[in-house]
């Protein structure tokens, strides 16, 4: 049987604008914020959510089969909106289009990342966000202040020149990321080639309990059959929980809320007699959000494999394929950070890590997008492969998205 692996999902939301003081609401101590989004903010958020599935079919289909993905689509859509505050022409274009943005003023972009950066993390006091970026360049290239100012104003962005042809200058990068991302993940960089200049950084962390936790006293061994007839033993937390299901011929939805109800995983698996490779195909923003709107209370008892692993990938040629190659060509234009030009994106490394057990779930993505020179180089027993998305739940933003096809593994 093909076993197509997808990336895990997960959810972000909006709120309003920062700068509308009655509408900026102070955090409850037990409830956090609540999310409001008006009409444009909406379509936004539709928007980022087409790029998700379209980035994780993308890398599904290029990745080696029956191994884990994971990624945080909402980590690379904000390292790429950061660079797209510096390209022009048909660079612009094509990576607005790619990210969902075309329909929206730049101006419209950037206050929806700002919403992000400044209230997701105020969602919920027992939900952990952390969601942070930066912008390293060589001490000896020069930026255009607009294009600092930019990303710093609306990304809240760390800025800082660096030496890039000392070795040190790689660690400091990366243990940026490791902070950011409470140590798990290390070394997003190995190394900074001789025609590199920039790096566009983001890193998001998240860490929440179960609002039904599982008894770790009923945790068992049973079988998870990774591609339809084979089987590894794993742990597979069990109890009576209340969660949110929807069943249809062709997908069972598992939506399990964290905390407050402000997050939740959903685990699409296949229904009987279908595999991942039938459901990725199904993938998309119509049928995501009719599924999710079906949804319904249930309490029963339900079984899910505990699993740990991480995920890197290079997205050059997955972001290629979904229509902006011209950014890591020589026709690239980003003259709004060098008015010289002769720049282009080198390369996007994604790294993801992911940890679910019978308290809940952690997990971080980093992702960082390399600019360079011209000549630069470029009851419910979930025991078959399933994907999952961790999810804000009332505007439906995802943050992460992957998918499991063996629980055992442990990483790349």
């Amino acid at each position: 049987m093909k076993r197509v692996l997808l990336p895990l999902s997960l959810v972000a939301v909006l709120f309003v604008i920062a700068s509308c003081k009655k509408d900026s609401k102070k955090p409850s101590p037990d409830t956090g914020i609540n999310l409001s989004l008006n009409a444009t903010e909406q379509q936004q958020a539709a928007g980022d959510n087409a790029f998700t599935f379209n980035l994780f079919k993308t890398v599904a289909a290029s990745s080696t089969n029956g191994t884990n993905l994971f990624i945080s689509p909402l980590s690379v859509s904000m390292a790429l909106g950061m660079t797209a505050n510096g390209a022009n022409g048909q660079t612009l274009t094509d990576m607005r289009s790619t990210l969902g943005f075309n329909d929206f003023s730049e101006d419209q972009v950037n206050s929806y990342y700002n919403k992000l950066v400044t209230q997701l993390p105020q969602l919920d006091p027992n939900t952990t966000l952390k969601i942070a970026n930066s912008i390293w360049y060589d001490k000896k290239f020069s930026v255009l202040p607009q294009f600092i100012k930019t990303d710093s104003t609306y990304f809240n962005a760390r800025v800082q020149s660096l030496d890039f042809k000392a070795p040190a200058s790689v660690t400091t990068i990366n243990d940026w990321v490791s902070n950011q991302t409470n140590g798990k993940i290390k070394e997003l960089l190995q190394e900074i080639s001789d025609d590199e200049v920039m790096f566009l950084v983001n890193a998001i962390y998240f860490k929440s309990t179960w609002k039904s936790k599982f008894d770790p006293a009923n945790t068992r061994k049973l079988p998870f059959y990774n591609d339809g007839t084979n089987s590894v033993q794993a742990d597979f937390m069990q109890d009576d929980i209340s969660y949110n299901a929807y069943t249809d011929n062709n997908v069972q939805l598992i939506e399990l809320p964290y905390s407050n109800e402000k997050y939740s995983m959903v685990i699409a698996l296949p229904n009987e007699n279908k595999t991942l490779a039938d459901l990725i195909p199904m993938l998309n923003s119509d049928n995501w959000n009719d599924w999710v709107s079906k949804l319904s209370p249930t309490k029963r008892s339900i079984y899910i494999p505990k699993f740990t692993f991480t995920y890197s990938v290079n997205l050059n040629s997955t972001l290629t394929n979904l229509g902006m190659g011209v950014a890591f060509t020589k026709a690239a234009d980003f003259t709004r950070i060098n008015p010289a030009g002769n720049l282009l994106i080198t390369k996007v490394l994604h790294k993801a890590y992911v940890g679910v057990d019978e308290s809940g779930t952690e997990a971080a993505g980093a992702t960082s997008v390399g600019v360079g020179t011209t000549t630069a180089q470029q009851p419910m027993l979930v025991n078959k492969p399933f994907v999952f998305v961790i999810r804000e739940m009332k505007t439906g933003l995802i943050l992460f998205t992957g998918t499991v096809n063996d629980p055992t593994q442990s990483g790349l």
